[in-house]
């Protein structure tokens, strides 16, 4: 008892001193600790990449269009993974699974959006591109170093003798295009309300001048101006599907500016209040813009001739869940762009490119009906491109009107 007392006394008159040393060891202890829980739990369990990677969108290879692999391939993400990867990036007060995470978190006012749902500001770590907002300074014609577009044809079955629909698959997963071709698709059409959403995760992607045969290299191909980027081509597929009695709304917001990277975060962000105050939505379209740039700068432009004018060549992306990412209808997307892709193919045999399976996911887990449209390449006119997606729209409004 009086030892009690006697340590009531010694606290009552004990100073109160702030020592901002040992406070900032306690700190960089504690991230330390994170960060090795979490490369421990990395390397036990083998996770995925808790979020997505850097969204520099790099173009398929032309090459690439074979039929699917044959190989087989998990669809279960790896859950406990992630649980245990959240507690340590809560440790850590930063993502130790991305790269660019530990560097964020050094820097005020960085963003990183992960997959379980921690915001740190990072974006301006990487670089983005930015989108032409004032002309470019005037220059000399000696001073601009200029390459070539060149017109290729990039149909799926361009380089082959048989007609097929081709996949290039990007992933471990096998793929059965025939059996998904015979499988009924998950969802309809039937019933009130708007059954299509058309985003554009990168709105900024623009075109090349109208006749253009040339570039200059160190001009931007985005343009914040929605009359002469993607969302002009998106204003042509929605007033398409809507006249053919699919009711369609557009998003035509620049969800990649002012900042490129984080464009999927922000374009999901949109979708999902989309889903939330319009429940009758069934498809997705993420329609953006390819880019296709050889050795030596030469740029190409996915082109064919259909009824006398020129078109942009299309290309359905689905993506899947291989990067960790929760995606479980990532196969229902897939079947469900083997099918438009068969539809469009009996009209247009030249103006799909193969099917591009990737690892990324896309955005693709909102709807069972979510695909990206890569509408022509920046070598492409902004009017090839607008009359290729006229064509294909024709063809999913058709299809689609036989769900309801």
């Amino acid at each position: 008892m009086l030892e009690k007392n006697h340590r009531q006394k010694r606290r009552r008159y004990r100073a109160v001193i702030i020592d901002g040393k040992k406070i900032i060891k306690s700190v960089l202890f504690v991230s330390a600790v994170g960060i090795v829980i979490g490369i421990i739990v990395s390397a036990f369990w083998g996770g995925g990449k808790s979020s997505d990677p850097p969204e520099t969108e790099e173009p398929a290879p032309l090459s690439s269009a074979e039929p699917a692999a044959v190989q087989s391939g998990t669809d279960e993400p790896k859950n406990a993974a992630e649980s245990l990867k959240k507690i340590a990036g809560y440790i850590a007060g930063f993502d130790p699974f991305t790269p660019s995470g530990a560097v964020a978190a050094e820097v005020r006012g960085a963003e990183i959006v992960n997959s379980y749902g921690l915001i740190a500001r990072g974006e301006e770590l990487l670089p983005t591109p930015a989108p032409t907002e004032t002309p470019a300074p005037e220059t000399t014609p000696d001073e601009v170093e200029r390459s070539d577009i060149t017109e290729i044809n990039a149909a799926q079955n361009a380089r082959y003798d048989d007609y097929q629909i081709r996949i290039g698959n990007e992933t471990s997963y096998a793929v059965d295009i025939n059996g998904m071709l015979e499988e009924p698709l998950s969802f309809n059409m039937s019933g009130e309300g708007p059954k299509v959403l058309i985003v554009h995760t990168h709105a900024t992607e623009a075109y090349a001048a109208e006749g253009a045969v040339e570039y200059a290299r160190d001009e931007s191909d985005r343009s914040m101006n929605t009359s002469e980027n993607v969302v002009a081509v998106g204003d042509e597929a929605a007033r398409v599907l809507n006249e053919r009695g699919i009711e369609t709304l557009h998003d035509t917001a620049l969800h990649d500016y002012p900042s490129f990277n984080g464009s999927y975060a922000d374009a999901l962000e949109s979708i999902e209040n989309y889903l939330a105050e319009y429940p009758s939505i069934r498809v997705v379209l993420d329609i953006h813009r390819d880019s296709i740039v050889r050795g030596g700068g030469e740029m190409a432009k996915v082109v064919t001739e259909i009824n006398g004018r020129k078109a942009a060549q299309l290309m359905f992306v689905v993506g899947t869940d291989e990067n960790g990412l929760y995606n479980p209808d990532w196969r229902e997307n897939l079947k469900f762009a083997l099918k438009l892709q068969n539809k469009i193919d009996e009209k247009y045999p030249d103006l799909m490119r193969y099917v591009n399976l990737r690892k990324n996911r896309f955005n693709g887990h909102t709807t069972k009906g979510s695909l990206i449209i890569e509408t022509g390449s920046s070598g492409n006119s902004l009017s090839e491109a607008k009359y290729s997606i006229t064509l294909a729209a024709e063809c999913i409004a058709e299809f689609l009107n036989g769900l309801k």
